[in-house]
């Protein structure tokens, strides 16, 4: 599916994968492939695109909902300067060359390559990002370790797990003053390199 003029996307899943990649397109391209019950909607309103997944639902003796075991994975192609946010309950968040406000799993890892971020969040997985830019990031994870290149940060930055180590490569951010930078964890260990 075919989307012209496209400046925004929210990608909200329950179960399954969202992959997101920019490209020099002035449109927006979504495939997804489903598994079992599940409903996938696809919408434009205005400049934004809205892809919903859900499992369907069964009643249990007319009275209580159960979701299938359903899930889809989910490919979406943006142009290349489109805010994207992302959100997954269960399962994997990538991006390659695209700008997140916002990419949030519950349960799952989030892997972004060459992109750029504002808030990078799961609960029970691992981040490995690569940022080209970085503008005020929050990156936190509860279970789960962090691997994080910064290439150019343009504001403050919090990185943080409760169980798991952070790991952060920097290009010449940190040491200048001009941002504040907390990195921290609980249970696990921080290495800082500068290159």
């Amino acid at each position: 599916m075919i989307f012209e003029s496209v400046g925004k996307v929210r990608v909200n899943i329950e179960n399954g994968t969202i992959a997101v990649e920019g490209w020099d397109e002035s449109c927006a391209e979504v495939e997804y492939i489903t598994h079992g019950e599940v409903n996938v909607e696809v919408e434009e309103l205005g400049d934004e695109l809205i892809i919903k997944e859900e499992p369907k639902k069964k009643k249990i003796l007319g009275i209580f909902e159960k979701s299938s075991n359903g899930w889809a994975e989910i490919r979406v192609k943006v142009p290349k300067g489109a805010v994207v946010s992302a959100t997954n309950v269960n399962g994997t968040i990538e991006g390659r060359e695209v700008e997140f406000k916002l990419a949030n799993s519950v349960n799952g890892r989030i892997i972004l390559e060459k992109c750029m971020a504002g808030i990078i969040s799961t609960v029970n997985g691992g981040i490995k990002a690569s940022l080209s830019r970085a503008e005020s990031l929050k990156a936190n994870t509860v279970n789960g370790p962090i691997r994080l290149t910064i290439e150019e940060l343009e504001g403050n930055a919090v990185i943080g797990t409760v169980n798991g180590s952070v790991r952060m490569i920097d290009t010449d951010t940190i040491g200048t003053g001009e941002y504040e930078v907390n990195v921290s964890t609980v249970n696990g260990s921080i290495t800082i390199e500068l290159i």
